[in-house]
């Protein structure tokens, strides 16, 4: 093909653009500068319009964008042109990160053409990365997940261009395929504008893979077996450090060594891995809470090998009713860790299905000075979907943990569906059931629940029924032994008259019901109603005027040392108020108060948060949450201090020092880490951790060196 082709088919939702793939032969210099000539020769995107601030209108600033490919890499080279080149927003050297203060384009490939998971590239005009792995239309979208690809970007006296090389190593797909979906963004952050050339209605958006144009010549492409090993080598030197087991403390200077993934592709759409003795002493550490209610909290998953491909293996509620959690593996109760022998895992696609299994065996930990132990444990996950319909699925998943000291095994297995009966409805559903030694009968959890989402509206309703039994070891189940009946609504307006400041008011209300599974009585209600205003600099502010919890404790709860709620049943009345102000500018705050009445007694609460960005190399966030509890037993107050100091000398050298100052458990911590990127998907990382307080019995410190390598053909 040469010349400037021009994709002008202008998108409805029963019509999808196309571009057609071309291919080169000649060299392509990643280096941000569109001068090679197969760029001059390949088809150009240029149709973008509005998903924010009005939908379906042109872009106010001109994209044009080209897709290329030779033997082994997918190459795409974008041109933003700005009028104000001088205002466009580039302070975020983090690779991963969200890019909430910068401009930014974002790339979705639809490689399978499923309609349903995608692969999601953005880059900012500093070139820096993100990538992340879209399920079931954005059910799940995780940023966690990192794989080999080339950018660099460049600002000029016409904007920006950013030049793109992905190694068709990285991607999966079907070879001989003749369509992929692909889809491109534009964000220009100064003016709050989303742009897309697909799927710009507002209801959609760039995660609605069904609704991306279509990439077309395809059919060449074709993927290296993937062959990849990543072996890592750490040393640590530990002062004070309370084992998993025993009384006694560590010290001193210890060395491993593993493979922290090693990874074959078994076809061009199925992958296999493998982890042996893996470590992950680079994970952020956990954001201390302040938990002021009786169940436990949850906390989501950093450590790398599990959250690769995770969006497979989710099943059920996130976060509140999950059939399987990864943080049950190689984690205690309190998050120490338990060291893992191997792990190993398959994910991908076979025809028009996707699977995925796990097993992970974690060691034996026992010690001298206490009849405690860690026995060793198995965990095995399957996981399987098939693709129904247009953009529905159903699947089912199998769990089973061996050996433990209370249980001997636990296992699980359940049925689920997602049901996309419309571009605004859709429904799912999921029923599942634990085996458990000694635990028989209401050992199984069903829930079904309806969405239905427009420009103007948002409805959704659920009905959810858990066993007192049910006992998803491998999981996460906030309560047991309940029913749940919950209805919500959103109503959305965007004065014209005020459009050039007020974006968009929502007002919501809810109804929240818990009961008692076999008597059907009450455990807790919630009634809340909310109003928000987005304003079009994206500040905003929200007034919550009602939030209303009658929650019966069946047993006193003990909320703090020395002081315990007895049992009854408590009408909880509060009110809250708090907003945010513009995220485009160098320095962002937000905060809320809230204050009402809480078993008995009256609560207040207020927190903030603040953010200065001084250039791409220097940003500091500070943030701070106040709990003030008068109760008839007692009072006391909770203070949460958290601070973070980012200094990123370029994209390859990233620093940070996170500090968090907890009154509750008296105790601060700080973990400071510096990663050196030397080469794709290879790092130095130099780690600091430090916990200090009243609540612990001595000072804790950690310093820890970790250095990998991937060797990938």
């Amino acid at each position: 093909m040469t010349g400037n082709v021009s994709a002008q088919v202008i998108p409805t939702p029963d019509s999808k653009p196309k571009v057609i793939l071309s291919k080169t032969t000649d060299p392509i210099k990643v280096d941000g500068i569109l001068d090679e000539s197969a760029w001059q020769n390949a088809q150009v995107i240029r149709d973008f319009r509005q998903q924010e601030p009005y939908e379906g209108t042109p872009a106010t600033e001109k994209t044009e964008a080209r897709v290329i490919f030779d033997g082994r890499h997918l190459y795409f080279g974008i041109r933003a042109f700005d009028s104000e080149p001088d205002k466009i927003n580039a302070r975020d050297l983090n690779r991963d990160s969200g890019f909430g203060n910068d401009d930014k384009i974002e790339i979705l490939l639809d490689t399978y053409h499923d309609l349903r998971n995608a692969y999601r590239f953005a880059v900012n005009p500093l070139g820096t990365q993100q990538d992340a792995l879209v399920t079931d239309e954005g059910r799940d979208v995780n940023v966690s997940w990192d794989t080999v690809w080339y950018s660099e970007a460049r600002m000029d006296g016409e904007g920006w261009t950013v030049e793109i090389a992905i190694p068709l190593s990285s991607l999966r797909f079907r070879d001989g395929a003749d369509t992929w979906g692909i889809n491109i963004a534009r964000i220009i952050r100064r003016k709050n504008e989303e742009a897309l050339w697909s799927s710009w209605q507002r209801a959609f958006g760039l995660e609605r893979v069904s609704q991306a144009g279509e990439l077309g010549g395809v059919e060449d492409l074709r993927r290296r077996r993937l062959v990849e090993i990543k072996p890592y080598v750490t040393a640590r030197a530990r002062q004070n450090v309370s084992p998993i087991l025993g009384n006694r403390i560590e010290n001193g200077v210890a060395m491993a060594a593993g493979i922290e993934v090693a990874r074959i592709g078994i076809t061009p759409s199925l992958t296999a891995e493998f982890t042996a003795n893996p470590d992950f002493g680079q994970a952020e550490v956990d954001q201390q809470v302040v938990n002021l209610t009786r169940f436990s909290v949850f906390f989501p998953e950093r450590r790398d090998f599990f959250l690769e491909n995770a969006g497979i293996f989710l099943f059920g509620r996130p976060g509140v009713n999950q059939m399987f959690f990864t943080r049950r593996i190689g984690l205690t109760e309190n998050g120490a860790p338990v060291p893992i022998d191997y792990g190993a895992k398959v994910t991908g696609k076979i025809g028009d299905f996707n699977v995925g299994f796990l097993h992970v065996q974690t060691r034996e930990q026992t010690a001298e000075d206490t009849p405690q132990q860690i026995p060793r444990q198995q965990f095995t996950v399957a996981r399987v979907k098939r693709d129904i319909f247009g953009r529905s699925n159903i699947g089912g998943i199998f769990t089973n943990r061996q050996g433990g000291t209370t249980h001997a095994y636990n296992r699980g297995a359940g049925v689920d569906t997602q049901l996309n009966l419309s571009n605004y409805w859709n429904v799912y559903g999921f029923f599942a059931k634990t085996f458990t030694p000694g635990l028989t009968g209401e050992d199984y959890t069903f829930r079904i629940q309806s969405e239905y989402n427009d420009n103007r509206l948002n409805l959704f309703g659920v009905y959810e029924d858990i066993g007192r039994n049910y006992n998803p070891e491998l999981g996460f189940a906030v309560r047991t032994g309940i029913r749940q009946y919950f209805g919500a609504a959103t109503y959305k307006i965007r004065p014209t008259a005020w459009k050039n400041v007020l974006r968009e008011m929502r007002f919501t209300s809810y109804l929240e019901y818990y009961a008692e599974r076999q008597t059907n009585t009450l455990q807790t209600r919630t009634l809340f109603t909310s109003i928000q205003a987005d304003f079009s600099n994206s500040a905003y502010a929200f007034f919550q005027p009602y939030n209303g919890v009658t929650d019966r404790l069946s047993q006193p709860f003990r909320i703090r040392p020395g002081i315990t709620i007895p049992a009854g049943t408590y009408q909880n009345r509060r009110a809250e108020i708090g907003g945010g102000s513009d995220s485009t500018k160098r320095f962002q705050m937000d905060g809320n108060y809230a204050w009402g009445t809480f078993y008995g007694g009256n609560r207040r609460e207020a927190s903030a948060n603040f953010t200065y960005r001084a250039n791409e190399h220097l940003s500091l966030t500070a943030g701070d949450s106040f709990n003030l509890v008068e109760l008839p037993q007692g009072s006391f107050s909770t203070n949460l201090f958290t601070g973070r100091v980012t200094y990123n000398f370029s994209r390859k050298v990233l620093s940070t020092v996170l500090l968090q100052l907890n009154s509750a458990a008296r105790i601060s911590s700080i973990n400071a880490r510096v990663r050196y990127n030397y080469r794709p998907n290879s790092d130095i990382f130099f780690i600091y951790n430090q916990t200090t307080g009243n609540g612990l019995e001595r000072p804790t410190r950690q310093f820890q060196v970790k250095v990998t390598y991937d060797f990938i053909r």
